[in-house]
């Protein structure tokens, strides 16, 4: 028999495991496909995360997730093959009692976060790589496939 969730997410990054938050917390019952071995195992570079969207979903997150620091400036560069320019910008407002900026390891956020999605109720399932919609009749999504044996 094939198990019915009400949602499945593929992917197990930051939008992923907000979407897959979302709906489990609000009591669907979901399915979060992830291809690595756990969540964030393929990422290997940091990130600037901005505090205020994930803060609406989860108001507590700076309790307990893994948030390297938070920036007080920030830099942006334009560069082509033989020049380059650039701002810089520094600011006290950036000091918030709840700063909006936090630099984190992608890799141990995405783990974090995905244990939030499971604590919220879904099912998360690694090593699995989802390679096909499955439709019905009129062109409507009702499903994966996936490389997992009986693929559905």
């Amino acid at each position: 028999m094939i198990e019915q969730f009400d949602a499945i997410v593929v992917g197990a990054g930051m939008s992923g495991n907000a979407a897959a938050y979302t709906l489990a917390s609000q009591g669907l019952k979901v399915l979060q496909l992830e291809r690595g071995e756990y969540p964030g195992s393929k990422n290997v570079q940091g990130a600037i995360m901005y505090a205020n969207m994930l803060e609406k979903i989860i108001p507590d997150f700076r309790d307990d997730a893994p948030l390297e620091r938070h920036l007080v400036e920030q830099r942006l560069w334009v560069m082509d093959d033989t020049s380059h320019t650039g701002i810089h910008y520094r600011s006290d407002d950036f000091n918030e009692a709840k700063p909006n900026r936090y630099t984190i390891i992608r890799a141990q956020f995405d783990k974090w976060f995905s244990r939030k999605v499971r604590e919220a109720g879904a099912t998360v399932l690694c090593e699995t790589t989802a390679t096909e919609l499955v439709r019905d009749g009129n062109g409507k999504v009702i499903g994966v496939r996936t490389d997992r044996a009986g693929g559905v």
